[in-house]
């Protein structure tokens, strides 16, 4: 039989194995990390990586926690128009984080986040290690240019103990190997985007998929007033090559504000996975994207996102119209 503490103790392991796995499969130095029980923080060189777990909430019946990624690019930054402007651009290209404005602290980061459950866990720690070796590459290849096109400055800042780290850890380095293992052709198959238009429980009005992609429409607002959400293995990263992008486009005004409002919104309490960016796409509007480059994939990763995709847009309609 099963007791309540026995359960509780089961979540926490849980917790402590994905903090162990994340730990290890980054390969971090324990002299330039501070751990804590449900997080822990570290430096592959000046800017400072945090990864947290959150306490557990119910979300549809599920007991759920949210595994965070993030790392503080700038400081100092005006919060203006341009501003969101300028993050809604660079957010079309997102590929496992965000980049996102904290306006109280004058502050850009990059942020992710993974729905860890108590079924779900295996897959969501693969996923959450490679949105937080992506976001530590990205972070450090682009955070001098960001400076100067944000006017802020670096978020440079020191380990508690051993102060600034002056050698970089190999691990700066490796989008070299997303990038070796996008040369070939997408894991993600035709023959598994075909096959999820026949997944049960249905999360659309609507499917079809072409070759390598699924297109399927969402209920958003009364009448015939869709979102509509786009996985393609077909379509190459400029950077990473293969892999399958994510798409979920929503019938509202374009807005970069707008964009930025559901990031940051998303960095405080998701119901599905943030993995990507929300961003006004020139031909596209309003749209949620993200990339999974083929070194992440495991099988089931696309059945999954497409749920996730599904809760998003239910999240975003709530967040947008709470009255409706």
């Amino acid at each position: 039989m099963r007791t309540e503490s026995t359960i509780i103790k089961t979540a926490v392991d849980v917790v402590e194995e994905v903090l162990r796995f994340l730990t290890a499969r980054m390969q971090i130095e324990a002299e330039w990390a501070v751990q804590e029980r449900t997080s822990f923080t570290w430096w592959a060189h000046t800017l400072a990586q945090r990864v947290w777990v959150s306490e557990p909430r119910e979300c549809q019946g599920v007991e759920l926690r949210t595994v965070h990624m993030e790392i503080d690019l700038l400081k100092d930054v005006p919060m203006t128009e341009s501003t969101w402007a300028r993050l809604a651009n660079m957010n079309q290209f997102a590929t496992l984080s965000a980049y996102v404005a904290d306006t109280s602290a004058g502050a850009i980061r990059l942020h992710a986040s993974v729905s860890l459950t108590a079924d779900n866990w295996l897959l969501a720690r693969s996923i959450a290690l490679h949105a937080m070796a992506l976001q530590m590459a990205d972070a450090y290849a682009e955070a001098g240019e960001l400076a100067g096109a944000f006017g802020g400055t670096i978020a440079a800042s020191p380990h508690p103990r051993r102060g600034l780290r002056e050698r970089a850890d190999e691990m700066v380095g490796i989008l070299e190997v997303y990038q070796q293992r996008g040369d070939g052709d997408s894991p993600f198959t035709a023959d598994e985007i075909a096959g999820l238009v026949h997944l049960e429980p249905r999360p659309w009005i609507m499917a079809a998929n072409q070759l390598h992609r699924l297109d399927a429409d969402l209920a958003f607002a009364s009448g015939d007033v869709h979102a509509r959400l786009e996985l393609d293995a077909a379509e190459r990263h400029a950077s990473l090559g293969s892999g399958l992008h994510m798409r979920l486009q929503l019938p509202v005004e374009p807005d970069e504000a707008l964009a930025q409002k559901l990031n940051a919104s998303e960095c405080l309490e998701p119901d599905a996975h943030q993995l990507g960016a929300w961003c006004v796409d020139p031909a596209r509007g309003l749209m949620f994207t993200g990339f999974v480059p083929a070194a992440a994939y495991t099988p089931g990763l696309a059945r999954a996102m497409v749920y996730h995709l599904s809760a998003k847009n239910e999240w975003a309609r709530a967040i947008l119209f709470p009255a409706a």
